[in-house]
């Protein structure tokens, strides 16, 4: 039995609107759900999100139009549960990987601002639109230096420990995620793979053949 903890980029990944041929998120979320429910039942495959992360998902859906049913029909095939994390533990050569690359992504952070400081201060003289423009662009190469492919909030960290916890594949397209997790050798299925794996493994168990496993996807 194949367990997936599933990150909100699992449904709100741009990509999946290509996949399924509409550019509609509640027509993604519904095909998903779909999946889920008949991997489920013919796989007892398991998926599962932590309660930040499905509260995260649910108001990012509901707030972009889905319908509270089909929200209804995802959450009635996903398991929520929350990492036990006074039994889990890190292996301190990734906790110390980690804290030194926040350390390096803050002197990173701190070249941006200099860089930005600078600029503004020779090419803007006092024109708020100029300074106005400054500080966009500092505010996207800050982000970029000190936030990319890094976990850098609860929702992403919970995952990760309960994907350890549970020994579950991980289904994301957040690069900070995705680094973490391999780290710490847990698989790591992109949206856009994991949709066309459930459906080939869904199709396999249907007509007698061999599923294939998310080993063999990577």
């Amino acid at each position: 039995m194949d367990s997936y903890v599933l990150d909100t980029t699992a449904f709100t990944e741009a990509r999946l609107r290509t996949l399924f041929n509409t550019d509609s998120l509640e027509a993604v979320v519904a095909e998903i759900a779909g999946l889920i429910r008949d991997a489920r039942l013919t796989l007892n495959a398991r998926f599962y999100m932590t309660p930040n992360t499905w509260s995260e998902l649910r108001r990012i859906l509901l707030g972009s139009g889905v319908s509270i049913n089909t929200v209804q029909e995802l959450s009635a095939w996903i398991t929520v549960k929350a990492p036990s994390k006074l039994q889990l533990s890190i292996p301190a050569s990734v906790f110390s990987e980690y804290v030194s690359d926040i350390r390096r992504r803050f002197f990173r952070g701190l070249r941006v601002a200099e860089t930005a400081l600078r600029r503004a201060a020779r090419e803007c003289g006092s024109s708020e639109e100029c300074i106005g423009e400054a500080i966009k662009g500092l505010r996207e190469k800050y982000r970029e230096a000190t936030r990319k492919g890094l976990v850098d909030s609860v929702e992403d960290l919970d995952t990760i420990l309960l994907a350890v916890e549970i020994k579950g594949i991980v289904v994301t397209s957040d690069q900070g995620i995705r680094k973490l997790s391999e780290q710490l050798g847990i698989i790591v299925v992109d949206p856009e793979d994991f949709v066309n794996m459930l459906r080939r493994m869904i199709t396999g168990a249907r007509t007698g053949q061999k599923p294939i496993k998310p080993e063999q996807e990577q």
